[in-house]
């Protein structure tokens, strides 16, 4: 029985030795450990450690050096990526600048003159018309006598309805301008010999016509399909008057709107001076 004792009480030491021992070892590798992230000296640090661990220590410090040098370098892209919008930004407004400058300088020449009267008075816009040249002399031209009123009538419309334009040269000479345009509109001359012949018939007839009914039977000639449409090549003048442009009215400016006007004109006079 006393054996048996003995026997046991030294398994137990044993065992007990066992648990300190290894105790001891965790307490160590616990102090490694911590060595290792504290501020204290390398070759302390290493000091008890595996081969393994130091080559993992060195191979964190390196990792850790690389970090601070990306840093550096994403420094340096964010100032050349601030220094680029920078100038992206420098460079837009200068092209805004540069283009509103170009439109006010387009919006004061003689190319812009013409279009922007010729496109008005196709969408009988005469308060914009008379900016840039007389439309009442200019309407004087084709119903002379007649009073058309003050707003655009169906008659001026169908005066307009199938006028088109091209621009094709702006010659400078100082102060004086030829701006080439190639127009097309109804036939003028056969709507206008159509409309004289018409009023003839009735004096003729020894009928009065009043106003309302000449400008009534000019509206009937132009929509008469037969009269077709007539193209024409003319110079027109501008002059500068203060700052803008000013269209001369003139026969070529008439023939322009109206083609073939000039000619029946021509031809009244040439039998009035007989």
């Amino acid at each position: 029985m006393d054996n048996k004792k003995e026997e046991k009480k030294e398994t137990k030491e044993k065992v007990d030795s066992k648990t300190e021992s290894k105790k001891k070892n965790e307490k160590i590798d616990t102090k490694s450990f911590s060595k290792v992230n504290s501020k204290e000296n390398t070759e302390d640090l290493f000091s008890g450690m595996e081969e393994s661990k130091k080559n993992n220590v060195k191979k964190d410090e390196k990792i850790k050096g690389t970090v601070t040098v990306d840093k550096k370098k994403v420094e340096k892209a964010n100032k050349k990526s601030k220094a680029k919008k920078w100038i992206t930004f420098v460079v837009v407004i200068m092209i805004i600048v540069l283009a509103v400058a170009g439109i006010l300088y387009f919006l004061r020449t003689p190319y812009f003159a013409v279009m922007k009267s010729l496109n008005a008075m196709k969408k009988g816009d005469i308060n914009t018309v008379s900016k840039y040249f007389d439309y009442e002399e200019l309407m004087d031209s084709l119903v002379e006598g007649l009073d058309i009123g003050e707003e655009m009538s169906e008659l001026e419309k169908n005066c307009f309805s199938e006028f088109t334009y091209k621009i094709n040269k702006v010659t400078i000479e100082g102060d004086t301008v030829t701006v080439n345009v190639d127009t097309t509109n109804k036939n003028f001359r056969n709507a206008l010999t159509k409309w004289t012949q018409k009023i003839y018939q009735k004096f003729i007839n020894g009928e009065e016509i009043s106003n309302e009914q000449g400008i009534n039977l000019l509206n009937e000639c132009l929509l008469d399909p037969s009269i077709g449409t007539m193209s024409v090549n003319k110079d027109l003048k501008l002059n500068r008057v203060d700052e803008s442009w000013k269209i001369e009215i003139n026969n070529d400016l008439k023939d322009a709107i109206f083609p073939g006007v000039s000619d029946v004109v021509n031809s009244i006079q040439a039998l009035t001076n007989e």
